[in-house]
């Protein structure tokens, strides 16, 4: 840590009048205070590439930087003029000279702060050689004339919907400058400086503000972007910064600063959003030739619809693609394309993404086309069951296109909507409810669905319901008493499985973002997705669940099965040791009937089991539509003296090593992730990866925080001397975050964007409706003389 001390008049300013003479300021000068100043680095939480020095102040009210003070000069004097006192070494000279023209600039910024005033650059002449003079003027050199608006354009203006923006006046003529001169040997020399202020100096704890002060820097960006990714927006951003570095006047910048520059991206983006979105998957698909990507566009060139899945996605469709649940939803761009993801459930019943796509519109010819895609992108497979919501035109394309393919509608769709359907006052009857959940639910026949649907709509006088009707009439595309013997791999059980997919990725995206935007926010919802899974793997493979019975078939389960489907084994293991009874046996050849008690459900189960094959097969159908063996088939093996589980019960999409072989496209290529490239956004995490590192290492230790700080400044001064050609500019940084290049010429178009202002109003379902209608107060009504929630305007009797 360095310390200097100033004292007497350290970094005081000095009035100076100019009828005076020059040649003895030093009569004229009035101390504003005597004091000492300490100068302490503050090595312990910096940002690197951006270490800040920090005065230990005096209080704002023990010194007057905005005004000089009275000295028997006339206070209308307009030729008083600030000089700010400071070290000699930090002061400009005429014949200073500099190697480069940036370095003459940084170095009267730093005067500047110290002084307590900004700089703004200004006018620089130019020859074959380069810049040959160059002007650094104080911020408030000038005038800015104020406009004169007329009382009739005034009156127009404020009933204006449109107002325009308040700006202040910064600009009073002030002279300070440095200017510079190339030399012949192409350094800079300091031609001329004039050090005289207009106007007063800023306080300490107000340098923070100085325009030339503040500076986005790599860091801020950096910090930016990944927050970026993870839907934390620009104020969050900036708070989190201030604790990294421990005040707001560490942070070098303000948080205007961080959402003009998040403006100035977007506007940057502009007309080329699709194209760095399509051109991202072009680049995508060179490095691994198994990203699958296609698009349409209108006859405008305008994005119309876009479907992406890279090989993980495809791998996975081509391990547990067996049942597909699909979906779409809005509000994730700021043109509010239609987002459709393809969810499926791994060999942890975890979600997983096989693909997605950004649709114009919901059209049945949209539909079309992406599932034309879709197969496309997975060799032409199609998916055993499909679960949809109950989309006319969504129903009529995978009937075009996914002929053989069974279509299921999603549960939780049906169930949100019944509140709305049947009435808030029936939703509140907890008997109906029950009722009816207990219907779809625990049905096992179609007969015990039709007669207890039927005595449910009959008692509660539901007979008019035509929403009730119609569902009645697609029970086979939602009841699963209609499809036991399909497989579903779970994923009734988890009515909500839309839901969480649409929370999942609500997380990650809003109705603002770009389609670059959007973008980064899938891949980071996808990587979090996918850190989920490989935790799941972690813990599969180097964890054992306990046992409850310590019996062999449950013992074979622990080694066969995850962790989840271990458990679901477990329990029906268990169930089948406590709850089961044989009531009967009936022997038919080389079948043998098993009728069995099960006292948990208080209900009969048949079980046949084939004396060749040592095959069962059980009315309750778990096995077949789980792909978990029942407590009914495990009773009669346990009965049998099985102690492993036959081969013919192991589903190999809920054991460990499902995923482990390899899997290939119809082009030979391995569906995997890349690791041939590594970009420089990588680079910099691994970076920060690094010192985050030495920070953890050092922790509160004062010696080890000090070798952290030396080393940084160490490398801060070898990073200055370092000569670059490349400047870096706004789009380089944005084509980093993004991972694609600026087009000059644009081929693919967005389409129109909707208004960003606001998040519009929000659909408000049946249900809601009715509940505000409630709450309403009421009123008289002057035409009926009544109180009510109408008015004279809308009384029913005025029709009558």
């Amino acid at each position: 840590m360095c310390q200097f001390s100033f004292q007497n008049n350290s970094l005081s300013s000095t009035i100076r009048n100019n009828s005076r003479p020059k040649s003895s300021p030093s009569s004229h000068c009035v101390s504003l205070y005597s004091t000492s100043f300490y100068l302490v680095s503050l090595p312990s939480i910096v940002l690197i590439s951006h270490f800040r020095i920090n005065f230990m102040e005096l209080d704002d009210n023990e010194v007057d930087f905005s005004s000089p003070s009275k000295d028997g000069n006339d206070p209308k004097n307009t030729s008083v003029e600030w000089i700010p006192a400071c070290e000699d070494e930090l002061k400009p000279v005429i014949g200073k000279v500099f190697d480069t023209l940036v370095e003459g600039g940084d170095f009267y910024k730093a005067y500047a702060y110290v002084a307590g005033f900004s700089v703004r650059n200004s006018i620089k002449t130019k020859d074959k050689d380069g810049v040959k003079w160059k002007y650094f003027l104080c911020s408030k050199e000038g005038f800015k004339e104020e406009k004169k608006v007329d009382k009739p354009q005034l009156l127009i203006a404020e009933n204006s919907l449109s107002k325009s923006r308040k700006r202040k006046l910064t600009r009073e003529g002030c002279k300070a400058r440095l200017v510079l001169k190339r030399t012949i040997d192409g350094k800079y020399e300091v031609s001329n400086f004039y050090e005289g202020h207009s106007h007063g100096l800023v306080s300490p704890s107000k340098r923070q503000f100085l325009r030339s002060a503040r500076n986005v820097t790599s860091v801020h960006k950096n910090i930016l972007f990944s927050c970026n990714r993870a839907n934390v927006g620009t104020s969050k951003s900036y708070q989190i910064m201030k604790e990294q570095v421990g005040s707001y006047e560490n942070i070098g910048c303000t948080q205007r600063d961080l959402q003009n520059y998040s403006r100035n991206l977007k506007e940057l983006i502009k007309d080329s959003d699709a194209d760095m979105f399509i051109d991202n998957f072009r680049r995508k698909r060179e490095i691994n030739p198994s990203f699958f990507y296609d698009y349409e566009a209108d006859n405008e060139g305008k994005l119309k619809h876009v479907f992406w899945a890279d090989g993980i996605c495809r791998k996975n469709y081509s391990l547990f693609g067996d049942v597909v649940s699909f979906d779409t939803t809005y509000r994730t761009n700021k043109y509010f394309m239609i987002f459709a993801p393809f969810t499926g459930i791994n060999h942890h019943r975890q979600s997983i993404t096989f693909g997605a796509a950004l649709l114009k519109n919901e059209k049945e010819e949209s539909f079309v086309w992406l599932f034309e895609t879709f197969l496309k992108a997975m060799g032409g497979h199609k998916p055993v069951m499909i679960i949809t919501d109950q989309d006319g035109g969504m129903k009529n394309a995978i009937g075009a296109v996914l002929k053989g393919s069974s279509h299921r509608f999603c549960m939780w769709h049906i169930l949100k909507k019944l509140s709305e359907k049947v009435g808030s006052s029936m939703d509140e009857n907890s008997g109906f409810n029950d009722r009816f959940k207990s219907c779809v639910w625990n049905s096992e026949s179609s007969e015990e669905f039709d007669l207890e649907w039927n005595n449910i709509i009959s008692d509660y006088s539901l007979e008019g319901n035509g929403w009730l009707s119609t569902m009645y009439d697609l029970r086979s595309m939602w009841i699963p008493a209609y499809f036991k013997d399909t497989f579903m791999a779970g994923i009734l059980r988890t009515t909500s499985r839309s839901e969480s997919e649409n929370s999942f990725f609500g997380n990650y995206l809003n109705h603002n973002l770009t389609l670059v935007e959007f973008w980064v926010r899938f891949d980071s919802a996808l990587a979090a997705q996918r850190h989920k899974e490989l935790f799941a793997d972690n813990n599969t493979l180097h964890s054992n669940p306990e046992l409850n019975m310590h019996m062999n078939l449950e013992k074979h389960a622990r080694e066969v099965y995850t962790h989840e489907n271990f458990y679901i084994f477990q329990k029906e293991l268990w169930s089948a040791c406590v709850d089961c009874g044989i009531e009967g046996t009936k022997e038919e050849g080389e079948n043998l009937s098993f009728s069995i008690l099960d006292n948990a459900v208080r209900k009969h189960r048949e079980v046949v089991y084939c004396l060749s094959n040592n095959i069962a097969h059980c009315s309750c159908k778990m096995f077949e539509s789980e792909g978990i063996p029942c407590r009914h088939i495990l009773f009669i093996l346990k009965g049998k003296g099985f102690s492993e589980i036959p081969s013919h019960y192991i589903v190999n999409r809920w054991t460990k090593l499902a995923t482990s072989k390899p899997i290939f496209d119809c082009d030979g290529n391995v569906l995997e992730a890349c690791s041939k490239f590594e970009s420089e956004s990588t680079l910099v995490s691994k970076t920060w990866s690094q010192l985050l590192k030495c920070m953890h290492m050092a922790g509160t230790n004062k010696e080890k925080l000090l070798l952290i700080y030396d080393e940084g400044c160490s490398i801060e001064l070898k990073m200055s001397k370092m000569k670059t050609d490349v400047v870096s500019r706004p789009l380089d940084e944005l084509e980093a975050f993004i991972g694609s290049n600026v087009a000059k010429t644009i081929e693919v178009l967005p389409p129109e964007p909707s208004n960003t202002k606001g998040c519009g109003k929000r659909i408000k379902g049946g249900k809601e409706k009715a509940m505000e209608q409630q709450q309403k107060r009421t009123r008289l009504c002057k035409a009926c003389k009544q109180y009510a929630s109408h008015d004279s305007r809308n009384c029913p009797t005025k029709s009558s």
